[in-house]
């Protein structure tokens, strides 16, 4: 009988898809585990399309609006959602303790609550700090692995690259992110780019998302040449995208967490406002570097 899971994660791309170490360990450990996992959906989507979760629900969304209730009803909504699984966590901040409160009034022994985030002064990797609660899971961060989207995904992966006329090596960037602060500066980006290239004839493709279009077009400016730019890629689309790319280049940033559990070779580089040692990737084939080794490179 399979064993039902429900973990709920709020939060960044990022911090979505650094679940994805636990999700593997908790297959290792459950002969048959049903994990569903409460997320924002578009973030989800890739670790559910890779078979890695079963099922997504919206955390933004009822019944988790009934996380706060100070006065939760009689076999709410949220009650009877919890009750369905055998385990649940909960990695959400609860300082005040009416979370707490809320679960034990109703008898809930099968739910957990964990900080979503390590203090600041302990600075352990963040996949380590999701499986503190668990304590049959003493898996070593330096574990690395990779995911394989499905082959919808694949083929779709590419339709997209067919219509870009895109065909044999080619590699991705990322120039923006969540926050201007982790922009790897353009000047950096171009020049390790055009070497890339000009080293493997690999052609570069940008990677364009909502939030990306200031970034994208600093470094095209930089770059000069015409360069073809994926726009809007679902996640999921994006993941079999990556997977047939030849490396990816980019800074902190969600999609180079995706790129890190997909592509065959990541490059992160991180700035002064980011924590290695606590937000690095956990795939396969990621080389992590600061971009101020490459300073001498403009």
């Amino acid at each position: 009988m399979a064993t039902r899971i429900l973990i709920y994660r709020m939060g960044a791309f990022g911090d979505t898809l650094l679940l994805a170490l636990l999700f593997k360990q908790l297959h290792t450990h459950y002969e048959n585990p049903h994990i569903t996992l409460a997320a924002n959906p578009n973030y989800a989507a890739p670790l559910l399309d890779s078979g890695l979760i079963h099922e997504t629900l919206d955390g933004g969304s009822r019944p988790f609006h009934l996380l706060y209730n100070e006065q939760p009803q009689e076999n709410d909504a949220l009650y009877r959602l919890i009750a369905h699984y055998d385990k649940s966590m909960f990695y959400t901040s609860d300082i005040s303790g009416e979370l707490f409160k809320r679960l034990n009034s109703k008898g809930l022994d099968n739910c957990h609550i964990h900080p979503p985030f390590p203090p600041a002064s302990d600075e352990i990797h963040i996949c380590e700090w999701m499986m503190r609660p668990w304590p049959f899971l003493s898996v070593p961060v330096s574990e690395k692995f990779r995911l394989k989207p499905s082959k919808r995904n694949l083929i779709l992966a590419d339709e997209i690259l067919n219509q870009y006329r895109i065909n044999g090596n080619f590699f991705f960037i990322h120039p923006g992110g969540g926050g201007k602060n982790k922009w790897i500066p353009s000047q950096i980006l171009t020049t390790i780019v055009r070497r890339h290239s000009d080293e493997t004839g690999q052609r570069p493709v940008v990677i364009e998302g909502p939030a990306d279009s200031v970034a994208s077009e600093e470094f095209q400016r930089f770059w000069g040449d015409s360069i073809p730019i994926f726009r809007d890629i679902q996640p999921k689309v994006l993941s079999a995208l990556l997977s047939k790319s030849s490396a990816y280049f980019g800074g902190d940033s969600g999609v180079s967490h995706l790129a890190s559990l997909y592509a065959t070779h990541a490059t992160v580089l991180y700035g002064s406002d980011s924590n290695m040692r606590v937000w690095r990737p956990a795939g396969s084939g990621t080389q992590c570097i600061p971009w101020e080794t490459n300073k001498g490179l403009r």
